[in-house]
């Protein structure tokens, strides 16, 4: 019987092959859509923890992942280490705290494929406090009100190696790139990758943001991990309308933060299995018809009804497995060539590959279905005299 099947697939190559680029459509439909989702999730969580700062302070109202706006005082910082409280009577010094250092985040329209592009505005000086970059090469970006340094930035490695300046060549030290359609000139390259990947001065993107002296959210260094919570709970005490994190919550936080991500992932794998049964149900549907006197000669010979649905199922499965095969092909060649041209990130994970495998052999055997039951129960006579 499998002698059989392999010759049904053979002699009919371009329904074949239409059918394995069916279920191959499915597969890559949910491969690269995933490892996409993970690969930026996972991506985001890495630059997340290379902060050294233990604790985040984010505005009152609720914590945005993804804030534009710059609403925080930036006289929070010399609040926490000196006392005194930005807008109302001094406060002690939080104990344990040894550093903090402003942040502010802008949303910009992306490059490289990519719908937006995150821009953070830092004070250098404190912000090596917190966190351990280093400059790989050049010099760090200034402080934004000395002339010279208002359109100074710098970049990680991973930007300087995939994107290029506005010349067309690779970024290094001295390009030119735009950011707020504007030319700002790359004066360094960092590691490690650490929040968003471009990094000007702050005291410029509060220029290009109306002026005030705000940020986004503010990083704290405590002197020891284990200080930590006495840390957090000094700070809410002392300043209650607002929302301190721990750094080590924040991989969680982005997760439920873009839980729409995984309602995105559901509909596409929902849509890969009606992709993979209906295009197996119309391929042996149309078989059927085709091969109307050979099923009516076989059962005139003895075929039993399971022998005629287990060769269709069979079939049906052979050609499910080509096209996961044929699917995974395409999704690692898509996926190194997506990397290799934009800055997304593309996790395949082995998990993902045996599902997507799993939802490409299920989708075609239970699309086969009927066709093989409607196969079964031809009437022998009129399936032989069938024109």
């Amino acid at each position: 019987m499998d002698n059989l099947i392999s010759a049904n697939v053979a002699q009919r190559p371009l329904r074949t092959a239409i059918s394995v680029t069916g279920v191959a459509l499915g597969v890559v439909l949910i491969v690269l859509f995933v490892g996409l989702a993970r690969g930026m999730m996972r991506d985001t969580a890495e630059r997340q923890a290379n902060v050294d700062a233990e604790i985040r302070m984010f505005p009152s109202g609720g914590m945005s992942l993804s804030a534009s706006t710059l609403v925080l005082p930036t006289r929070y910082t010399t609040a926490f280490l000196h006392g005194v409280h930005p807008t109302l009577e001094p406060v002690p010094p939080i104990p344990g705290v040894v550093a903090a250092s402003p942040v502010g985040e802008w949303l910009q329209s992306g490059t490289g494929a990519i719908g937006f592009e995150t821009i953070d505005g830092i004070d250098y000086k404190s912000f090596i406090q917190t966190t351990h970059v280093t400059m790989f090469q050049g010099r760090p970006i200034g402080d934004g009100s000395a002339p010279g340094s208002e359109n100074e930035a710098m970049v990680d490695r991973y930007y300087a190696s995939n994107n290029k300046g506005v010349d067309g060549a690779p970024v290094a030290v001295g390009s030119q790139i735009k950011v707020f359609d504007h030319l700002f000139t790359v004066v360094g390259i960092y590691e490690p990758s650490v929040l968003a990947r471009i990094k000007i001065p702050l005291h410029t993107l509060q220029q290009r943001l109306g002026g005030a002296d705000n940020c986004t959210f503010i990083l704290i260094k405590v002197e020891k991990p284990e200080m930590t919570e006495a840390a957090l709970a000094a700070l809410n005490h002392s300043y209650p309308n607002n929302n301190f994190v721990r750094t080590e919550d924040l991989p969680a936080l982005y997760a439920r933060g873009i839980s729409w991500i995984e309602i995105f992932l559901n509909v596409v794998i929902g849509l890969a299995t009606v992709i993979s049964i209906l295009v197996i149900l119309l391929a042996m549907y149309t078989t059927i018809i085709e091969r109307t006197r050979e099923i009516g000669i076989l059962k005139s010979l003895g075929a039993s009804k399971g022998f005629i649905v287990m060769s269709i199922e069979k079939e049906a499965a052979l050609i499910s497995l080509l096209g996961v095969a044929f699917g995974f092909v395409v999704s690692i060649i898509c996926k190194y060539g997506i990397e290799a041209s934009t800055r997304l990130r593309i996790d395949l994970q082995g998990r993902w590959l045996l599902i997507a495998a799993a939802i490409g052999l299920l989708g075609g055997i239970l699309g086969a279905l009927y066709p093989a039951i409607h196969a079964a129960n031809l009437d022998p006579v009129e399936a032989i005299s069938y024109e």
